[in-house]
């Protein structure tokens, strides 16, 4: 999360919005480790896509008006500059450590 997630979370809670972001990688691995041709693999990943384009339509709707509202113009600027700074150490992939070791602990809690 971010410092504006902190400023300006919209109405849905941020436990939330983590166990949304954890599902999308649980079912990331669970699709690796299976076969396209297995009987789930299609339920899973429409459940996937369905989850994660729900997920955008609400931030793209709900958080991202009230960040553009409490925000200055700069303030969005730094934040942007910010998050593309960050973007070439996220995870790219759920195999990658942080996304792995969260899958992993919410399966095994």
């Amino acid at each position: 999360m971010t410092e504006a997630d902190d400023r300006y979370e919209p109405d849905s809670s941020p436990l939330r919005t983590g166990e949304e972001h954890l599902l999308a990688d649980v079912f990331c691995l669970e699709l690796r480790s299976r076969d396209a041709t297995d009987e789930h693999f299609a339920a899973k990943a429409t459940v996937l896509i369905e989850s994660v384009e729900h997920h955008i339509e609400e931030e793209e709707q709900e958080w991202f008006p009230k960040v553009r509202q409490g925000l200055a113009r700069k303030e969005l600027q730094d934040l942007g500059r910010r998050m593309i700074d960050k973007r070439p150490g996220a995870p790219r992939g759920p195999t990658q450590p942080a996304a792995l070791r969260k899958a992993m602990d919410a399966v095994t809690a």
